[in-house]
């Protein structure tokens, strides 16, 4: 009877250097994939906020504007949060309108200078005590039933400035009509 080898050698070969080079270069272009998507979540997910932040800023000027009756133009007093009072011109005219500068697409344009008395830094207060402040510009066109067609948009000035994609938040426009 023949015993079995108990010292034979098993066939147990390791990785070599090739396999291991190629398996840590999988694994580092998965890492860091992931950690892209990590910061691009959050980039916009500070953008969001800075949207939403903006988009409240933009219905406050809006909300204050639309209670004026639509037969007067009163020069209104908006109070931000630091609180700061600002002078809101709510006078429109027929045909193009006035105030801020639009856009073609009827959107404010904030590439162009400021209107004065139709745009206002508007600061919206924050958790920590921090505190945002925002471009608000407007645009009243008197229509012809004697309704008025307003616009109002806000953006963040430091922001729409600049060139750089991964801080870009385009400023939020809101229109209403009053008086019909």
């Amino acid at each position: 009877m023949k015993q079995p080898n108990k010292c034979r050698r098993k066939n147990t070969r390791g990785f070599t250097l090739v396999e291991l080079t190629v398996a840590m270069f999988v694994l580092t272009v998965g890492v860091l994939g992931g950690m892209i998507m990590i910061i691009l979540g959050m980039t916009r997910d500070n953008t969001n906020r800075m949207d939403t932040t903006a988009t409240n800023a933009a219905q406050a000027v809006l909300e204050q504007i639309a209670a004026v009756p639509a037969g007067t133009s009163p020069v209104l007093n908006v109070t931000d949060c630091v609180p700061s009072t600002h002078a809101v011109t709510t006078a429109g005219t027929a045909g193009g309108g006035s105030g801020a500068t639009l856009a073609p697409n009827g959107d404010v344009d904030f590439q162009q200078p400021a209107v004065a008395n139709y745009e206002i830094p508007y600061a919206v207060c924050g958790n920590n005590g921090l505190i945002a402040t925002y471009n608000v510009r407007w645009h009243i066109t008197t229509l012809a039933n004697g309704g008025k067609l307003v616009i109002v948009a806000a953006g963040h000035p430091t922001i729409y400035n600049q060139n750089h994609a991964m801080a870009y938040a385009k400023p939020v426009t809101l229109r209403t009509i009053v008086g019909l």
